[in-house]
């Protein structure tokens, strides 16, 4: 995404070793959450685009929809298809691995 380079985060050869743990935490108005991890958005490493959209036909989102909406067209399921965003972060995994079911 080129908003996230614009705000610093760098990709392509320097997106290696613990960097390739961090993902994009994307959250909504609605308290709705979702992540991305980072190589899914650098095209150092896939082809498959994630858009932060804030228009539709070239009309601004409705207060359903937007401001901003995440879509990434390639998916099968719209799962992460975030209406509303309010904050992109950039999350760092620690590696603690919840026992199942938790």
């Amino acid at each position: 995404m080129r908003l996230l380079e614009k705000a610093g985060v760098e990709f392509g050869s320097s997106l290696k070793g613990k960097r390739l743990a961090s993902c994009l935490l994307v959250e909504a108005a609605d308290g709705y959450r979702v992540v991305i991890a980072l190589p899914e958005v650098d095209p150092a490493f896939t082809d498959k685009q994630v858009v932060l959209a804030f228009l539709k036909d070239g009309k601004p989102l409705d207060d359903k929809e937007g401001p901003y909406r995440i879509v990434i067209p390639d998916e099968k399921r719209m799962a992460r298809w975030v209406r509303q965003v309010t904050t992109l972060k950039i999350v760092d995994v620690q590696g603690r691995v919840s026992p199942s079911g938790s």
